[in-house]
């Protein structure tokens, strides 16, 4: 359904006074703010942070800030899927159908949404976090959806209501009658949109039932499967501890998923003993699992994987199996697909946006379902910020800040967060991005491969500058100043504002811009 024709909902009717947050205090709009060009190194996209209440306007604000810094045409991202820019999430919610936009715009863009540690994302920004998307132009796959949720993180859903201090006012205004239709309606609307986001459906009588004061959160490894939200990209092994016990995890999500209910807690849902060459499928390799059953050949008696892929370090096909039938052969029924470097997936058809798939491998699947997500995961942190180009020297902080590259050029500051700056020049914008040294390497190997025409490309173990135009005629120059000593490298990103009348006086420009930087005893070579 189009933004805008949404219907005669409570948010129409009464102006927007529909609000869909917890009932908190809040004093002003949602800040949007640019971070970085580059989020992390599996998502090489700009990063933009939404913090603060959802009010009407903020869609629209936040495309027009996307569309300036991000030229990015979605049907054109790889086979192999892609974003075009990574969305961190911190709202007490707020306006009900300015998340629904939001939600839509993000899925328009390919936009991943994140809830990182330690924030909240509630009621009218959980909607908006369900649009968080990514897109493969592979016939068959399309827009998929991406969205994360970091440990100790919390996604957190409940109806629509109105203010209580709004109410009265409304039902003098309109009548008992009109409100209360109007909010059945939105109602109605939430859960359409929450089967348009794909949730599983057994959750959709837990969110109605939650009023102002309650939310229902995603905390432990049953809530991630029913939102079909996910974890941060990292080796599996990260999450889980003993192989066997994650293998049974995952068993109670299948089975979930093949009986189309809530998991099952009980002792017997599937057996506890793990047992090893029991049987072989179709293809004669030998299966490990758990017995779910007695011997049927017509329903599920096992589940099981090839008994080469119980490490788990590698892909996984867990399916849950048949017993033997004449031909000897225990037959699938249904499979979690689990690929680290690929397309997961648990059961086959429809849209890959409706059915729970995903690129990459599927983390949360293997984590215990009733228990928080929150332990012992240093390791999996520190990776985290090492992907996220965050592990660096600590030496070359100095008072709480990153140093930057300088210049004597008169930059004028656009804007400026913890890893980088944004900077206007003349018609050019200046993207500045300091990181750890596997920025540079990401750099090097993806910015490449961009959707782009190249005029330049220069590289080195001490660094790399790439020059050419986009699509749409817009001059580039990217470079990068790695400083070996600090283990630190500045990303430094000029893109024209617009297609310029004379190309030729543009990327001059652009390479005066670009000479006139250092960054810790490192300049560019110019001529």
């Amino acid at each position: 359904m189009a933004i805008g024709t949404f219907g005669r909902t409570a948010a129409t009717v009464f102006g927007g006074l529909l609000a869909w947050g917890l009932a908190l205090p809040t004093a002003s709009a949602a800040t949007i703010s640019f971070i970085s060009n580059h989020y992390s190194a599996e998502r090489f996209v700009p990063h933009f942070h939404y913090e603060g209440p959802v009010l009407q306007g903020d869609a629209d604000a936040l495309a027009e800030m996307i569309d300036q810094i991000v030229e990015c045409d979605v049907q054109s991202l790889p086979t192999e899927g892609g974003n075009c820019a990574v969305m961190t999430m911190h709202s007490p919610g707020g306006n009900y159908i300015e998340g629904l936009k939001l939600a839509q715009m993000m899925r328009d863009r390919a936009i991943t949404t994140v809830v990182e540690s330690w924030a909240e994302c509630y009621s009218a920004c959980a909607f908006a976090f369900l649009g968080g998307s990514g897109y493969s132009s592979q016939q068959g796959i399309g827009v998929y959806g991406d969205r994360i949720v970091e440990p100790m993180g919390i996604l957190g859903f409940h109806a629509p209501y109105f203010a209580s201090e709004d109410l009265e006012t409304l039902v003098a205004a309109h009548g008992m009658d009109t409100v209360l239709g109007a909010s059945r309606e939105d109602i109605s609307l939430m859960v359409q949109k929450l089967v348009d986001w794909n949730v599983d459906p057994n959750i959709l009588g837990y969110v109605v039932s939650m009023g102002p004061d309650e939310s229902y959160d995603v905390t432990t490894g049953e809530d991630y499967y029913l939102t079909r939200s996910h974890l941060p990209p990292s080796a599996l092994g990260h999450w889980i501890g003993d192989k066997p016990t994650a293998i049974r995890n995952a068993c109670l999500r299948l089975l979930a998923h093949h009986k189309n209910t809530y998991f099952e807690a009980a002792p017997d849902a599937v057996g506890t003993e793990f047992l090893t060459d029991f049987a072989s499928n179709e293809s004669g390799q030998a299966l490990s699992g758990f017995r779910m059953g007695p011997d049927n050949p017509l329903d599920v008696t096992y589940c099981a994987l090839p008994s080469d892929q119980a490490w788990l370090d590698g892909d996984v096909d867990l399916s849950l199996y048949t017993a033997p039938g004449v031909a000897g052969a225990v037959r699938p029924m249904v499979t979690l697909f689990h690929r680290p470097d690929g397309w997961s997936t648990l059961g086959t058809g429809g849209e890959a946006a409706r059915r729970i798939f995903k690129k990459g491998g599927f983390n949360a699947m293997f984590t215990p379902p009733f228990a928080t997500i929150e332990e012992d995961l240093a390791d999996a942190m520190d990776y985290l910020d090492f992907q996220r180009f965050e592990n660096f020297n600590q030496a070359a902080v100095v008072d709480g800040q990153l140093p930057r590259p300088q210049s004597d050029l008169p930059l004028i500051l656009a804007g400026s967060s913890y890893y980088g700056d944004v900077f206007d020049y003349g018609s050019n914008r200046v993207l500045v991005h300091v990181g750890n040294t596997l920025l540079f390497d990401r750099g090097r190997a993806l910015l490449p491969g961009r959707n782009v025409t190249f005029d330049l490309q220069s590289e080195s173990d001490l660094g790399f500058v790439y020059g050419g135009t986009y699509p749409s005629g817009r001059p580039f120059l990217w470079f990068s100043l790695l400083a070996p000593d600090e283990s630190l490298v500045a990303l430094i990103e000029i893109e024209a504002h617009g297609v310029p009348e004379d190309a030729a006086s543009a990327i001059a420009e652009q390479y005066a811009i670009g000479c006139g930087f250092s960054f810790l005893g490192q300049t560019l070579t110019c001529q």
